[in-house]
């Protein structure tokens, strides 16, 4: 065998693995863009802004929030996905958007099983069942009582996919048949509500707590699996008696696949340490959420499990793909 060849086989590994090691060191060296499936103002948005914020105190580096919005946050991805891998191009935004393309495209626009480095968690939460604050319901047994009454004349809200999801699966398990109004975004089902045309609303909490904190609505129920540490006076929907409802809308952040493990290191963590801060639990804690850590193979075991559980949701709430 040529010993010449046999050494630069055996040290190729060895040179790729000292370059991406000298890379990260060098790491950032020039602005990160963060990429947002969001509208630039929306509640989400501001999750998106403060993690950026954040990054770029801890990195030393400026980054730049770009919002890609439509298409169920797939725009978004897309872009991250077509990226250089070299960490200058991540992903912040919730979990779904690698869980639910898959279900809800029939040409999704990527594999979020190979397309991405996944890098931490960021947030968890839960949406919130809200009524307007007029009603005389105490509990989720009260409203669905009252829904039952209605019949089919009884209706909900909804703006995105988890929320039909989630009244879905507490309409399965209460027996209603209580009907879905489609709405485009959240502002736009509150004057109907108020007005007695809407009986309720699986809210997101960014939404809801606003319109709670107004006195115009009141919190019956979270969707997780247990209290938000930041809402301890709203008990689950399983506490409720509906032990199907259980989702956590959690937050993560991502690169495109390739993007040197070192790298990928390296942002996990400073989103571990953003995640620890103070400032991040007060912060979060005022939109209803708690800050989320993890490495970065559970990261990967986190995602895989949201892809199984995305299958589950569509086939539940009867959601076509597009």
């Amino acid at each position: 065998m040529n010993c010449k060849w046999l050494l630069t086989l055996t040290l190729t590994p060895l040179f790729g693995l000292l370059a991406q090691t000298a890379q990260a060191q060098d790491y950032p060296n020039r602005d990160i863009t963060a990429i947002v499936g969001f509208p630039a103002g929306s509640g989400a948005d501001v999750y998106a802004r403060y993690f950026a914020n954040k990054l770029s105190v801890v990195a030393k580096r400026a980054v730049v929030v770009s919002n890609r919005p439509g298409a169920n946050s797939s725009i978004a991805t897309e872009a991250v996905a077509r990226s250089k891998p070299d960490g200058y191009t991540i992903f912040i935004g919730g979990s779904d958007a690698f869980g639910s393309p898959l279900y809800l495209f029939k040409k999704p626009p990527n594999d979020p099983r190979k397309d991405f480095s996944y890098i931490s968690p960021l947030v968890s939460q839960g949406f919130i069942l809200v009524v307007t604050a007029d009603k005389p319901f105490k509990t989720v047994a009260d409203l669905t009582a009252y829904l039952k009454g209605k019949k089919d004349q009884a209706n909900y809200a909804s703006t995105n996919n988890p929320a039909i999801i989630l009244a879905e699966t507490y309409k399965q398990s209460a027996g209603l048949e209580t009907v879905e109004v489609k709405y485009k975004t959240s502002v736009e089902f509150v004057n109907d509500m108020m007005g007695g045309r809407i009986d309720f609303v699986m809210a997101d909490p960014v939404f809801g707590l606003a319109r709670i904190r107004e006195g115009k609505m009141k919190a019956l129920a979270i969707s997780t699996g247990k209290r938000i540490s930041s809402l301890p006076d709203i008990p689950t929907m399983q506490e409720q008696g509906l032990s199907g409802v259980d989702m956590n809308l959690w937050w993560v952040t991502a690169a495109a696949a390739g993007t040197p493990a070192p790298i990928i290191n390296q942002l996990n963590a400073w989103f571990t340490e953003i995640g620890k801060m103070d400032e991040t639990k007060e912060f979060l804690g005022k939109n209803g959420a708690e800050p989320w850590t993890a490495s970065i193979e559970e990261t990967k075991k986190l995602i895989e499990k949201e892809i199984v559980d995305w299958e589950k949701y569509v086939k539940l709430a009867k959601i076509e793909a597009q």
